[in-house]
């Protein structure tokens, strides 16, 4: 599965595509939440989880494994 451009959270259509099926997103995807800075989907279980900018690259990436091991 490809992975898709940045997906914009805050839009409603779009989330409601990602709850009911019609976009499935993988582990990793590139998303936007409000901010110029790109965050990366871990997953969806009641609400969307999502590793948001933490500063640096680093600090990010660190921050998305922590929450595919919570997830």
């Amino acid at each position: 599965m490809l992975y898709l451009p940045a997906i914009d959270l805050w839009n409603y259509s779009t989330r409601q595509a990602i709850e009911s099926g019609q976009i499935k997103l993988q582990r990793g995807q590139w998303v936007k939440c409000g901010s110029d800075k790109l965050g990366r989907y871990v997953g969806t279980k009641g609400s969307h989880w999502v590793a948001h900018w933490q500063g640096s690259k680093e600090a990010t990436n660190k921050r998305f494994k922590d929450l595919c091991e919570a997830f």
